[in-house]
């Protein structure tokens, strides 16, 4: 029970960061993503299956208070990596800390990659924006994680 609450906590806290403060941190147009952050600490720790519920149901929410325009973007992509790095349970004694960080990083870029993919369907928009888009979400993340990584002792 006070797991569930402590887990319920740092979602609301998470979910408040991400609708208040990363609009404040925002490098051009794009927002550092709290969510996705709190996904993969959430799903190395815990698995494939928790991370798809809660790559959904986050990205869902995320999608509600976001741009209606384009419903489950979000929620498809954050299922994505919550199942990707949800492989990393259990096996992070077996691989050595390159490559889980390889596969962590890679999986920010395909996140990257795949909601802007999604996003710009439809819309004639320059490569070169796209491609910066993709990279400063990837970097920002990617500090963020590392940063956590040091702070958080999960992985």
């Amino acid at each position: 029970m006070a797991q569930g609450l402590r887990f319920l906590a740092i979602l609301v806290g998470v979910m408040a960061s991400q609708l208040f403060l990363a609009p404040t941190l925002k490098i051009g147009t794009v927002r550092p993503d709290f969510v996705l952050i709190f996904l993969v600490f959430f799903s190395v720790r815990f698995g494939r299956v928790p991370g798809i519920l809660l790559g959904f149901g986050v990205g869902f929410l995320q999608d509600l208070t976001g741009s209606l325009s384009v419903l489950g973007t979000n929620a498809l992509v954050k299922s994505v990596v919550g199942y990707s790095l949800g492989t990393l349970s259990g096996n992070l004694a077996v691989w050595t800390p390159r490559v889980i960080n390889l596969y962590i990083y890679g999986s920010l870029v395909g996140h990257a990659l795949l909601y802007q993919l999604m996003m710009i369907q439809g819309l004639h928009i320059p490569l070169g924006i796209v491609v910066n888009n993709i990279l400063l979400e990837v970097f920002i993340s990617s500090i963020m994680i590392t940063g956590m990584r040091y702070m958080v002792p999960l992985l």
